[in-house]
């Protein structure tokens, strides 16, 4: 039930999938106010035996206090989503809703997988030199070294699971590329990325990120969301100028035909509904937040996504990762207690 365009958005992604995917083995499972969803299945009868629903009368608003839904609410669509993935019913869930309040319920019912402190929101920022992973883009505004840390080493097994990019190059986002610029955590952090963190490059300015110089991005969730966010403005604005600049000149205007497909194809490169939402990297089981206006075509990109990484057995991945640098906790823990 979560999202701008809820819950048609949601049951028409899902439908696209299956007619994309007929031969696929996967279910769905609509969770939801069964009085508003069982008139949409109507017109997608001949997928009816993929689909079930589960009646969840409750509703998570996007301005409601995340912290304590899974209790005040416990009968909303989130809530009764992620218990479906606590009790081994469901392998992956999919929510176009309220980001705190997925995060936490999914915190509190489901926990972090053992060894991680903090999970977080790793989106693929799509570019024409093929994308990277931006990690942590929200979840975490205040971060310690550890934290960076085990952002990369999630990242870099996602990023394989996602995209079946081996071994891919890890960037610190920072204000200079050396390695003693920067604030306290940057330079606290970097020596410990070294140390931990396979195929780390060092620091990477944000006027290279959409370069290709790195395949992920580690940095807080202050400084990442801030950063999706004006990517996200400024690719939007970009279009819209292009638009305007060309009415403003009448051969740009007879031209404009012959530039329509190269058009088309930035717009898609650059469409973030390609890639469907973005896992909570670090949640014991897979949480994928797609963006609260996603379309059909988005839902159906995150059932791609989480059929894939799921497959892939992420969380396996991620979980042994973490365990080869227990050390790192260690010395964290040890830190803090003097």
């Amino acid at each position: 039930m979560g999202g701008d365009n809820a819950p048609l958005s949601n049951i028409e992604g899902a439908f696209q999938y299956f007619k994309e995917n007929e031969n696929s083995s996967t279910e769905i499972i609509f969770v939801g106010n069964e009085n508003d969803i069982t008139p949409l299945l109507s017109k997608f009868s001949e997928f009816s035996s993929k689909i079930s629903v589960l009646h969840a009368p409750d509703v998570v608003n996007m301005d409601e206090s995340p912290a304590k839904i899974h209790r005040t609410k416990p009968d909303s669509s989130m809530v009764k989503s992620v218990e479906l993935l606590k009790d081994g019913r469901v392998d992956a869930v999919i929510s176009a809703g309220n980001t705190g309040a997925l995060l936490s319920s999914s915190l509190f019912l489901v926990g972090t997988i053992p060894g991680i402190r903090r999970p977080a929101l790793a989106p693929f920022i799509p570019t024409n030199n093929g994308g990277f992973i931006l990690c942590d883009a929200g979840a975490n505004v205040d971060c310690r070294y550890i934290h960076l840390v085990h952002f990369g080493i999630m990242a870099s097994a996602y990023m394989e699971a996602f995209l079946g990019k081996k071994n891919p190059t890890v960037g610190l986002l920072n204000v200079g590329s050396e390695e003693k610029k920067g604030n306290e955590l940057t330079r606290t952090t970097f020596p410990f990325m070294q140390e931990h963190v396979n195929n780390f490059v060092g620091n990477i300015e944000a006027r290279y990120i959409l370069d290709g110089k790195v395949d992920i991005v580690v940095c807080d969730g202050f400084i990442g969301n801030t950063v999706l966010k004006f990517i996200e403005g400024v690719i939007s604005h970009m279009m819209t100028w292009l638009k305007e600049s060309i009415n403003d000149h009448p051969i740009s205007r007879l031209s404009f035909p012959l530039m329509a497909p190269a058009f088309k194809d930035m717009k898609k490169l650059l469409d973030y509904e390609e890639y469907g939402g973005t896992p909570f990297l670090g949640i014991n089981g897979i949480v994928i937040k797609a963006h609260g206006s996603s379309t059909s075509k988005s839902i159906k990109n995150s059932i791609i996504s989480a059929q894939k990484i799921c497959e892939r057995e992420l969380i396996k991945n991620i979980g042994e990762r973490i365990s080869a640098h227990l050390d790192l906790m260690d010395d964290f823990q040890n830190e803090q207690k003097s």
